[in-house]
């Protein structure tokens, strides 16, 4: 059995799956500077160290000294080049049967960019989270066999076919209530449309987080509190499917992560902009397929408000495609796979190489 060393930082309880599916196969440790995340029921090892912060710079004590040893024969980098300790480790690659970069992407820094174009060129194998962050890294010189895709998802668990559910009165969005959420443009949109939807619709917010108090009073304001329904965070996994099964549809209209895979993978249609703030994961919405892009404004955020809450049958036929792409291309099995492929040099995965929707596309 291979030994597998993940160099990562933070592990939070998403990850714990791929972990554990990676650990079927391999020996795996996973080094990082967070909270201790093994239980009895947890198949990877995991080794916590510190982490030291000089301006916007990480440098992880252990790592290095660790690689020295030479006693993992696959060692999988979380690539951010923040985090020193994990660019230098490259050095020790000669000491591996193959190293490999994960995540890598293109920005807006050039200086950046070349530098991850560097530093993907010199390792055996690079796992992208997108087709689309592929194919960029492709058009900028690095080699086809160097490259992999494993989608990034979120672990629904046991799937639901949320569009088959009888009651859809809900407009859900899920998620920390930060800034960058843009939830109070969210609402003015929802209460821009309120006489040319059923009065029985309601937009449902789940979470916590820094704009709650603004938000509540922004309903208050507007008189929505029966229709505007704060629900703070939810941790059971069964309660949380309840509301999406009552969903028309998910939505985030500033920023599009990982809720965009549990949506899908609920059977729930995702709206987000289409400039929404992403790592990659609003690749995952095909536009009037399983969800919809919008214009950056609230007036098309409303539009569409509007189209799915007045054609159920739209937002269910939209739901179906979200669960069947979820299952074709973001279970987590899919994600491992490409983890494997990776590895083992095979090519396993499912991979949607489709086009995407560009923002120099005019949505209709």
């Amino acid at each position: 059995m291979k030994n597998v060393l993940i160099i990562y930082n933070y592990i939070l309880h998403y990850r714990k799956p791929l972990f554990n599916m990676l650990s079927e196969k391999y020996h795996v440790t996973v080094i990082h500077s967070g909270n201790e995340t093994v239980s009895d029921d947890d198949k990877y090892e995991e080794i916590i160290v510190p982490v030291f912060k000089f301006g916007p710079l990480y440098y992880q004590k252990g790592v290095l000294p660790l690689l020295k040893n030479g006693e993992y024969d696959i060692v999988i980098a979380l690539f951010d080049v923040r985090w020193l300790s994990t660019l230098v480790s490259l050095l020790y690659k000669k000491r591996t049967e193959k190293f490999i970069w994960w995540g890598a992407w293109i920005t807006g820094n050039k200086l950046a960019n070349a530098t991850r174009i560097f530093l993907t060129r010199k390792a055996h194998a690079n796992i992208f989270y997108t087709a689309e962050a592929r194919n960029q890294f492709i058009d900028a010189g690095v080699r086809k066999d160097l490259v992999y895709v494993a989608n990034n998802t979120f672990d629904v668990g046991e799937p639901i076919q949320a569009y088959k559910h009888e009651m859809k009165n809900r407009i859900l969005f899920v998620g920390s209530l930060d800034e960058r959420k843009q939830i109070d443009d969210l609402i003015q949109a929802f209460q821009s449309v309120l006489e040319k939807i059923p009065s029985n619709i309601l937009l449902t917010i789940i979470g916590e987080g820094s704009e709650q108090d603004k938000l509540k009073r922004l309903v208050q304001v507007g008189g929505l509190e029966n229709r505007v329904l704060f629900i703070g965070k939810i941790t059971d996994v069964s309660k949380l499917r309840d509301y999406y099964r009552q969903a028309i549809f998910s939505v985030s209209y500033g920023q599009a992560g990982l809720t965009v895979l549990q949506s899908l993978g609920y059977g729930v249609p995702f709206v987000t902009k289409i400039n929404a703030i992403s790592g990659g994961e609003k690749s995952n919405i095909q536009h009037n397929q399983n969800g919809y892009f919008c214009e950056a404004s609230i007036s098309s955020l409303a539009s569409y408000i509007v189209r799915l809450c007045n054609n159920l049958d739209l937002a269910r036929s939209l739901g179906r495609n979200a669960h069947n792409y979820y299952q074709d291309y973001c279970t987590m099995s899919n994600m491992n796979q490409g983890f494997l492929d990776a590895i083992e040099n095979t090519r396993y995965a499912n991979v949607d190489d489709t086009l995407k929707l560009e923002e120099s596309i005019l949505i209709h």
